[in-house]
């Protein structure tokens, strides 16, 4: 027989033999039981907040003061922000985060909104600087400061414009009235008595009586 029909006959044989326990195999292999993640119980629980709650008030009618004391025996972490506003006046209570009678939890975070008014006009604004440049390096009063703000010969704002920049400044006249004493005495020369004339006449400085009796009270003997 020859060589080649006998290769053909082993390979013929062998693929015989594969078929049948290939199938043998796949047969005898248990079959996966399709409703196994029927039977797979969920371990994980749901994460419990273990923090003390608490219920917020109303804050519109507190004090700052007292808000900051509910917060501080609460454990409630509360900042406060201060916005211009057209309807609420300076000072005035404009909102909080978190409505009153909301339930939150310790460590939990409030904002309380604060008013700073109406937000100020660019004149304002520019007479506020002004005020503050004349205050830092002229230690002016606050009667020569509107002067000089509303003069003709001076900035030329507004008598409103120059208003808002003098209820805004924060500046220490005592301290003004200080400075412009001493100027008085190293440079001019002057005496107490001659300084304290100087400093509350509204020809020289416009200090107050108490502003000018503190410069005259710190300047050196």
């Amino acid at each position: 027989m020859p060589i080649w029909i006998i290769i053909v006959i082993v390979f013929a044989v062998l693929i015989l033999i594969g078929c049948i326990f290939g199938g043998t195999k796949e047969s005898d292999e248990p079959q996966s039981n399709n409703n196994n993640s029927l039977n797979i119980k969920d371990d994980k629980k749901p994460v419990q907040d273990n923090r003390k709650k608490i219920t917020v008030i109303d804050f519109s009618a507190m004090a700052k003061a007292d808000i900051e004391t509910w917060c501080n025996e609460n454990g409630i972490v509360c900042s406060f922000t201060d916005l211009y506003s057209e309807t609420v006046p300076v000072g005035g209570f404009i909102s909080q985060s978190v409505e009153a009678d909301k339930v939150i939890y310790e460590k939990d975070s409030i904002r309380i909104v604060y008013s700073l008014g109406k937000e100020p006009t660019m004149g304002q604004k520019n007479a506020l600087k002004k005020a503050e440049s004349y205050s830092r390096n002229l230690h002016m009063s606050k009667s020569k400061l509107y002067k000089q703000l509303t003069s003709e010969y001076g900035e030329g704002f507004t008598a409103e414009e120059a208003q808002y920049a003098i209820d805004h400044l924060v500046a220490d006249y005592n301290l003004n009235a200080l400075e412009k004493a001493k100027s008085y005495q190293k440079n001019l020369n002057m005496s107490k008595s001659r300084i304290y004339q100087q400093l509350i006449s509204e020809y020289g400085e416009g200090f107050t009586a108490s502003e000018a009796q503190y410069a005259i009270d710190h300047l050196e003997e």
